[in-house]
């Protein structure tokens, strides 16, 4: 019966996150190109005016698109553009992932101290798992945030700015599936004896 229902679960989960997980891919290569044809400012400030078209676009047709962080999502990237802008140099724009990476960890590590009642209960609504707390999830959500900011610095140092562009765009998104899988196992509320 649990078998079933995980199935059912996963079946919705999939058919829900669909679009949002196609739109992160597509913002993401968005990114990568504007990146590598221009410059990472110009690639910062296009994810902005994407990032609030998208959530223009989620409020006037009530289709999901960012996958339920929206407000988070829109503040994150305004803190990137604005760091992108204000820093304007590829070295520091390349270590503003490891800036912003360590300000999310943040966010989500006082909100799951506080037992996750809005980061980590938005997160929560679109994972496959209905067992998942909240708290739990939004901690070590953190932790993988702060995970990722080291690793950001260390690319942002030791890679060239093209290389560093292609870890971000590609490489990076795997790690983060891993760890999330991890974060999944660890969250989920254990069964009652």
């Amino acid at each position: 019966m649990a078998a079933q229902e995980a199935e059912v679960n996963g079946g919705v989960f999939a058919r829900h996150n669909r679009l949002p997980f196609a739109i992160d891919i597509i913002t993401g290569l968005l990114f990568y190109f504007v990146a590598k044809f221009t410059d990472l400012q110009t690639a910062a400030i296009v994810g902005v005016v994407v990032g609030f078209g998208l959530v223009l676009f989620q409020r006037i047709t009530k289709i999901d698109v960012t996958g339920g962080l929206a407000l988070f999502g829109i503040l994150m990237l305004c803190i990137s553009a604005g760091l992108a802008v204000w820093l304007n140099d590829d070295e520091w724009i390349k270590l503003r992932g490891t800036i912003t990476g360590l300000i999310a960890a943040s966010f989500f590590i006082i909100d799951g101290a506080r037992g996750g009642p809005y980061i980590g209960k938005g997160l929560a609504r679109y994972m496959p798992y209905s067992d998942i707390h909240a708290g739990r999830f939004a901690i070590v959500m953190g932790v993988i945030g702060l995970i990722m900011a080291a690793l950001n610095y260390g690319a942002a140092k030791l890679l060239t700015t093209d290389n560093w562009l292609f870890y971000k765009t590609f490489v990076d998104n795997f790690i983060v599936f891993g760890l999330v899988i991890f974060a999944l196992r660890f969250a989920r509320a254990k069964p009652a004896a």
